[in-house]
């Protein structure tokens, strides 16, 4: 009895030196209690406590904790529980004073729908901030996420992430070197070796920088390049944009593409050079301005405003407006044919230019051949209108109105003549892409990267039990 009650009377003097000398902790339960001295200083060790401190709550398999410093080291099987987050570890270096954590071995902390995995974690429990400076894993229900470095500001549900950053959810892949991400606004920053797979949009995304948001909205620039991958991803014969900036918007079931600066385009039926594009999928209309260029085929067309116009990825028409022309390279003579005009719309049908229409004040040099192939003059006119039938890719009709025009004999140098405003640049020509861009990385895992702590199981069973 007199054993017992001396017990009590030491605990109740031990940890009345303790709430004097720092922030008052109440322990909940404990096994033992000792109070000792270390190099001059009073330490306090507790097994199995249950202690709770302001909000914080916390239990482990021992503790120690230095009265005279405001601190407290715990090891084993730890659970630390506030009002907004639970959180697991092995080891903890706890600073009172400053309300800030070091947390060691296998660190979990759950905050709400968020799951944050690291084996090095400074945690400060004022501002809700958690630094991962040797990796992190961060899991919702929409993802996983995982990079080298990682910091996670709980209070504005945001974080930033460095070094091989890799980002995984129902709609998308992204990866690169750096990000920011604000979750609740569903809104992102990727910087450096950026690559997205985007099945949204159906699109790859490249560049040095992207953002994006939950609108739909992708915006890349820097060496800027998408990839259409609605049908197959692994092959190089689809859409490919490469510009200084695209802005990618996806409505409802339809998208649109802007493209600035220097943009290129190149598909299995047409390729193209502008200085700016818009597409609208709803339409399948591309609309280029800024000195357009676009070749189909044999054919180089110019003119302040292009539009092409596809179905089901065929091309069904060219238009070119305020000044058109038209240069179509002969198969057998590389001779070049002319066609200039206010206005110019090509046809085509499977692939294959079938009509060209020009209106007004249409200009033509055709060149001709005998029946052997061999180049024998050419035809040059001018007319209000004039519209032209193909068949396999070759002239074999025209139609022109109150026409004026001449035949010109074969002579040395008439493969040299041109109509006024001629332009040919094949060396502008965008090619097919050699290779496809490819992700750095090695796919997101799905284990996680360590061994789960045993109080956070018990944590998950009890959830799933409710």
């Amino acid at each position: 009895m007199w054993r017992f009650i001396g017990l009590i009377l030491l605990q109740i003097l031990l940890f009345s030196s303790i709430s004097k000398s720092q922030d008052i902790v109440e322990l909940i339960r404990f096994d033992s209690a000792t109070l000792s001295e270390e190099n001059g200083e009073r330490v306090q060790t507790l097994t199995n406590p249950r202690m709770r401190m302001r909000n914080v709550t916390m239990v482990c398999d021992i503790a120690y904790r230095f009265l005279d410093r405001n601190e407290m080291h715990a090891f084993g099987n730890i659970q630390i529980d506030t009002d907004t987050e639970n959180i697991w570890a092995d080891t903890l270096y706890y600073y009172t004073n400053q309300e800030l954590s070091e947390l060691r071995g296998r660190v979990i902390i759950k905050q709400d729908s968020t799951t944050l995995f690291g084996e090095k974690v400074d945690y400060n429990f004022l501002t809700k901030v958690a630094i991962f400076p040797a990796g992190i894993r961060l899991e919702d229900n929409q993802g996983t996420l995982l990079a080298k470095q990682g910091t996670y500001f709980q209070n504005q549900d945001s974080a930033v992430f460095r070094f091989d950053v890799q980002l995984q959810d129902s709609a998308q892949y992204a990866e690169g070197d750096s990000l920011f991400i604000n979750r609740e606004r569903e809104y992102f920053q990727l910087f450096s070796n950026v690559f997205v797979v985007d099945s949204t949009n159906d699109a790859l995304l490249t560049g040095n920088y992207l953002e994006a948001d939950s609108t739909g909205r992708r915006y890349v620039r820097d060496n800027a390049y998408l990839m259409d991958v609605s049908d197959d991803s692994s092959k190089a014969d689809t859409t490919h944009i490469f510009a200084g900036e695209i802005l990618l918007i996806e409505q409802d079931s339809t998208s649109t593409i802007d493209a600035l600066d220097s943009v290129k385009v190149w598909t299995p039926r047409f390729s193209s050079s502008s200085d700016t594009l818009f597409y609208d999928s709803a339409s399948e209309l591309f609309t280029l301005t800024g000195t357009p260029i676009a070749w189909n085929k044999n054919i180089q067309l110019t003119g302040p405003v292009i539009r092409v116009q596809l179905d089901s990825s065929q091309v069904r028409e060219l238009q070119a407006f305020t000044g058109a022309f038209a240069v179509q390279q002969d198969s057998v003579t590389l001779r070049h044919h002319q066609l200039k005009g206010d206005t110019l719309q090509a046809f085509f049908e499977d692939g294959d230019i079938s009509r060209i229409e020009l209106y007004p004040n249409s200009e033509l040099l055709y060149h001709t051949t005998d029946d052997n192939g061999e180049p024998d003059g050419a035809m040059e006119n001018s007319s209000p209108t004039t519209t032209l039938f193909f068949e396999n890719g070759e002239l074999v009709r025209a139609k022109m109105g109150q026409n004026q025009g001449l035949f010109l004999p074969e002579y040395d140098g008439l493969d040299n003549r041109y109509l006024d405003g001629y332009s040919w640049r094949p060396e502008l020509r965008p090619q097919k892409p050699e290779s496809i861009p490819k992700a750095r990385f090695s796919a997101i895992p799905i284990e996680r990267p360590f061994t789960l702590p045993e109080r956070f199981l018990e944590f998950i069973a009890s959830m799933l039990s409710d």
